[in-house]
């Protein structure tokens, strides 16, 4: 069982890989590929829940399940074939390196290091949700999406999200709740109104991302008391940095 477990954890970025290039070819593939890949996950994850993951499932099926889905979405928007080839591989690789810390923590406790989950699943939820409002903007602007639609979708999704991140951080639903209605709000504000910039779909969603790196940040160290004049000053010194390098190198207009 040991072995099998180790395979079929290290056959998931494989079978992700095969499956984009598949559906970049032929897109008659696209909903099989979609459907086996996350039933192959579905079984990852169950095969390794059998011992300490079992209570909670579910809660440890919502990263990478969500993380497949909306990648997979995004790949679809993909033009440039090196872009693609490069953001296959690293959300297969994203995909792997959650799976095996969850074969670590249920396998090998000793050797599982405290709150690599929480920093890896923040990082992966990061990058997700920067896909995920990439995604959106596409539809928008290239399938002439109805906002409102696209409004009703995100926002779920968000809640997900937002969920399985303060629960892998050990916060109660009822310390988070509030937090993660506030989030959704504000980062679907912030859509609507970032959505009038003269600049691509992914600088947009760039800056969407970097909000949620923020609120997620200071939510977490608040509800743990660990917030601080030194956290707040770093949480926002790298934001800003990050939306000055983005939004001086973007193409506007």
């Amino acid at each position: 069982m040991f072995v099998l477990r180790r395979i079929i954890i290290l056959f998931i970025p494989v079978i992700w890989i095969i499956g984009l290039e598949l559906v970049r070819n032929n897109h008659g593939w696209l909903w099989w590929t979609m459907v086996v890949f996350l039933l192959y996950l579905i079984l990852a994850v169950f095969m390794l829940g059998q011992v300490r993951l079992k209570q909670s499932f579910f809660q440890f099926l919502i990263m990478p399940v969500v993380f497949s889905t909306v990648s997979f979405i995004f790949m679809l928007f993909l033009v440039d074939t090196w872009a693609f080839h490069f953001f296959a591989i690293l959300t297969g690789l994203a995909i792997y390196f959650l799976l095996n810390q969850y074969f670590v923590f249920v396998n090998f406790p000793y050797k599982y290091q405290p709150y690599t989950l929480e920093s890896l699943t923040f990082y992966i939820g990061l990058l997700l949700i920067y896909f995920m409002f990439s995604a959106a903007f596409a539809g928008q602007i290239l399938l002439k999406l109805n906002l409102w639609f696209l409004l009703g979708l995100v926002g779920p999704l968000l809640g997900v999200v937002l969920y399985h991140f303060f629960w892998i951080h050990k916060i109660n639903f009822k310390k988070s709740w509030l937090f993660i209605v506030a989030i959704i709000v504000t980062l679907l504000e912030l859509m609507v109104s970032v959505g009038y910039l003269p600049t691509s779909y992914y600088v947009n969603a760039f800056i969407l991302a970097v909000a949620a790196y923020i609120m997620l940040g200071l939510s977490r160290e608040f509800i743990q008391k660990a917030l601080d004049r030194k956290k707040v000053i770093s949480y926002l010194s790298i934001s800003g940095l990050l939306l000055l390098l983005i939004l001086t190198t973007a193409q506007w207009g």
